[in-house]
């Protein structure tokens, strides 16, 4: 309708009304256009809120499994200390049980992964730019990257020193594997450890893991307990190493969720 009366005025040579006809459909379509993109800038930061809060709940998720991970790796350092220790000082009847149960509970290890399904989301769909803070989107990515970093770490150590070390040294030695006893060990388990057991209390609770283990009850002997000791020493640096693994994870991690509360609460005022 307006094209044709633009087409009617320029027959006539009416310039003015030709011009004025001309700025209302250009005016039309810059409004149409503005509110499209407007709606569309609405929609990215709808889309922003929720992607980085679907990401803060992962954060303090991998938070939990990090100081999970912590208290997991300064239980078996204290415990290679305590074990040394009865190897040296216990002289009671129970001094062969309690170096079994906690030789057998240093071939324990814990993998963490600091795993979000909001980020892969995010990384394979290509939609990262969405976060429209570039340096928070920076410090997202480079978190993620330190995670792989220290999760590589925390690995080679459980692979060197626990798997390959400490659990090949104690099975070519001999030792049994031992159910964990608080009241014998006057120690707890992590309540990590301890709420997942159940099912491997039944197993430890079989016949096969009460027979007798001759080689511990038997006073200290150069061919067992030195290499043994050396191997302690080992699982005691490696637990060490890992608690400070983890919680640097879970410093970053405590750093980054609060970038993302600042720039939440900061979007919705």
């Amino acid at each position: 309708m307006i094209l044709r009366r633009i087409i009617a005025h320029f027959r006539k040579q009416d310039w003015f009304t030709v011009l004025v006809e001309f700025l209302i459909v250009v005016a039309g379509i810059f409004v149409g256009l503005q509110v499209n993109n407007w709606n569309e800038a609405a929609r990215d930061r709808r889309a922003e809120t929720q992607y980085l809060s679907q990401l803060r709940g992962d954060l303090q998720r991998i938070e939990g499994e990090t100081a999970a991970q912590f208290d997991f790796e300064r239980f078996h350092a204290s415990l290679a200390g305590a074990v040394f220790d009865l190897i040296k000082h216990d002289n009671t009847k129970e001094r062969g049980a309690r170096i079994n149960a906690g030789l057998s509970q240093l071939t324990m290890r814990r993998t963490l992964r600091a795993e979000s399904p909001t980020f892969v989301d995010l990384q394979s769909s290509g939609d990262l730019e969405i976060i429209s803070n570039a340096a928070l989107r920076t410090d997202i990515i480079a978190y993620f990257a330190a995670m792989r970093r220290l999760e590589a770490a925390l690995d080679k150590n459980n692979g060197y020193i626990v798997d390959d070390g400490f659990l090949a040294a104690m099975r070519a030695a001999g030792v049994q594997a031992r159910p964990w006893n608080d009241a014998l060990m006057s120690m707890s388990l992590p309540k990590s450890v301890a709420e997942r057991r159940s099912f491997q209390n039944e197993v430890l609770a079989m016949p096969l893991f009460s027979a007798p283990a001759q080689t511990l009850s038997s006073p200290p002997e150069a061919d067992f307990w030195a290499p043994s000791i050396v191997q302690l020493s080992w699982r005691a640096q490696g637990a060490a190493h890992n608690e400070g693994l983890a919680d640097s994870m879970r410093s970053e991690t405590r750093a980054l969720e609060l970038k993302i509360a600042e720039f939440l609460d900061g979007a919705g005022q």
